[in-house]
């Protein structure tokens, strides 16, 4: 089987080094600055592609560029894909929720935001709506009250990378059910005010927060980022901050020398 792959982020690669030996072509996005004024950098998945020989491409192929694939996957690829090509090939792509649940660009930190106790890896089959696609295979997977964004992120990779290669092994048209658009919900994408950690939110609302996209407080009007936090017994303990122009530290060490921060 002849395979291109859509991908961009390290979520991808996993999924790359699992399907390697099938994959003939990469599609990523174009290199782009870390930050202001940096050098421009190339996505995970196009380093790992170049270092293995492979060609890539970092606009959309047109069909001339896919005539030779037999099927497309798709993870983590960072852009929709035409329609053009949803409706010419078969386009699997992993999504990291069970689906209908979360579709959208920040499944994993909105379960986390939420509390959620578990979440899963979908492979779907696209077509012209977002995340929207017959569901082909789909394996839960538990959240504990402790797990942050890193590593249930990276558990979901390792574990979508071995669905796709079940999936591409199945028969597809056996497998593929619709999605149940009654019980569908969306996620929005995550902005810098999601990490403000506010008054009135209980010990469960900061951690989950914490733990999702990092919270941070004005504590003696500078800002204190913090970065890790333990829960144990519905009470809530901050592990790792970081003040203001300074390094992250123990949050004892930040105690000895700032003082307690009261949320």
């Amino acid at each position: 089987m002849r395979l291109a792959f859509f991908g961009s982020p390290e979520f991808a690669l996993p999924a790359f080094r699992k399907l390697q030996g099938q994959i003939t072509l990469v599609v990523t996005r174009p290199d782009q600055p870390a930050r202001r004024g940096w050098r421009r950098q190339s996505t995970a998945v196009k380093k790992i592609a170049l270092e293995n020989g492979l060609p890539v491409l970092e606009t959309i192929p047109c069909a001339a560029d896919l005539k030779a694939i037999d099927k497309i996957v798709v993870v983590a690829y960072g852009s929709l894909i035409p329609e053009e090509i949803v409706g010419q090939w078969e386009c699997i792509n992993l999504h990291p929720s069970l689906l209908p649940k979360y579709r959208g660009a920040s499944p994993l930190q909105s379960a986390l935001l939420n509390g959620e106790t578990k979440t899963g890896v979908t492979t779907m089959l696209l077509n012209a709506r977002m995340d929207a696609g017959d569901i082909l295979l789909q394996e839960e997977i538990a959240i504990g009250e402790n797990l942050n964004f890193a590593e249930l992120q990276g558990v979901c990779a390792e574990r979508g990378a071995e669905l796709l290669w079940k999936t591409l092994a199945a028969d597809v048209p056996k497998i593929r059910r619709p999605q149940d658009e009654k019980t569908a919900t969306y996620c929005r994408k995550i902005t810098k005010e999601d990490s403000l950690i506010v008054s009135g939110e209980d010990a469960w609302q900061v951690h989950n927060k914490v733990r999702a996209v990092g919270g941070y407080v004005f504590h003696k009007n500078k800002r204190v980022k913090i970065l890790a936090t333990r829960y144990t017994a519905a009470k809530l303990e901050l592990v790792t901050v970081q003040p203001e122009g300074r390094q992250p530290m123990s949050y004892a060490a930040f105690r000895n020398g700032y003082g307690e921060i009261i949320l």
